[in-house]
């Protein structure tokens, strides 16, 4: 296989993973939601292609799965194209130089990174609106349990997609 059509598989298999993930954020997790929120899965599939291809492609798939985020939650305007796109690229920095690559990285940096984005999630409503801390954190401590629920069945497919395309 040339290194063209090597490269364009590459891109589209990741296409299809997010976009898959895309719609079962936002279409089916949305009708199934416990305790009043909803699972974050492209935050999860950021964090396995940076640790799993390298820096650069975690940023730019972390743009492109942000910008997802910020279409389908009307109120976040740019807070996940950022995050996600940092979060991308700096597990793709450490893996290449400092961390493992495996399921307890994986595990790690996808806690953190839930919990980092609801923390920043809460920073609007605490600073402007003045909401309750602890009404905001029982809600943000919902939602990254939630979504961490799906932290194995999102390593498998981002696992499998890195892992095709790698070769």
């Amino acid at each position: 296989m040339t290194y063209t059509r090597h490269k364009i598989k590459r891109v589209l298999l990741h296409i299809i993973l997010l976009l898959v993930l895309y719609i079962l954020q936002t279409s089916v997790f949305t009708r199934l939601r416990l305790f009043g929120v909803y699972p974050m899965l492209l935050p999860l599939a950021v964090v396995g292609i940076g640790l799993f291809e390298e820096g650069l492609w975690g940023g730019i798939w972390g743009i492109a799965a942000g910008v997802l985020c910020d279409i389908s939650m009307a109120d976040s305007f740019l807070l996940f194209t950022v995050t996600l796109t940092v979060i991308g690229f700096f597990t793709g920095f450490f893996s290449e130089f400092i961390i493992a690559r495996g399921f307890p990285s994986f595990f790690v940096l996808s806690v953190i990174s839930l919990i980092l984005i609801a923390l920043l999630q809460m920073f609007k409503y605490l600073v402007f609106y003045k909401v309750d801390f602890m009404l905001l954190s029982k809600v943000a401590l919902y939602q990254t349990l939630y979504s961490a629920i799906f932290i194995i069945p999102v390593y498998y497919p981002v696992r499998r997609v890195t892992r095709r395309t790698r070769a």
